[in-house]
C-alpha cells in the first residue's frame, strides 16, 4: 500500500493507520491484519513452538467490507470471536481487543 492511499475502517469508517503488524482504526481501535500474520502469532503462542491449525467457523451475520478491495468479507468465528475474513486473502478484521482474546485462546502451555 502506498502512503497516499487511504484505507477506511470497515466497522466505523475511521482512518486506518500503520500499527506494527497491521493497520489500526484511529476511532474504534479495530485491527486489519494479514491472515499469515495471525497464523504466525498463534504459532508463537505455542510452548514449545509448533504449527497450529486455527479453528475457523462460518457465521451468519451481516458482513463488513474489505478495506483493501471493498468487497464483502466472509463472516467467521475464531475461538468463538466473530471476525471478518477477506475472500481474496487481503486480511482479517478484528474489533478492539479481539486479536488478544484469540491469541490467548490459541495458547498451548507446556505439559
Amino acid at each position: 500500500m502506498y502512503r497516499d492511499e487511504r484505507q477506511i475502517c470497515p466497522r466505523c469508517s475511521g482512518d486506518l493507520i500503520d500499527a506494527g503488524a497491521g493497520r489500526a482504526c484511529v476511532a474504534c481501535a479495530g485491527l486489519w491484519i494479514e491472515l499469515a500474520m495471525v497464523q504466525d502469532m498463534a504459532t508463537r503462542m505455542q510452548v514449545p513452538l509448533a504449527p497450529i491449525e486455527l479453528p475457523w467457523e462460518a457465521q451468519q451475520r451481516p458482513p463488513l467490507v474489505c478495506p483493501t478491495c471493498t468487497k464483502p468479507m466472509r463472516t467467521m468465528a475464531l475461538y468463538g470471536v466473530p471476525v471478518d475474513l477477506c475472500g481474496k486473502d487481503h486480511g482479517v478484521w478484528f474489533d478492539a481487543k479481539e486479536l488478544a482474546v484469540v491469541l490467548l485462546a490459541s495458547a498451548r502451555k507446556p505439559t
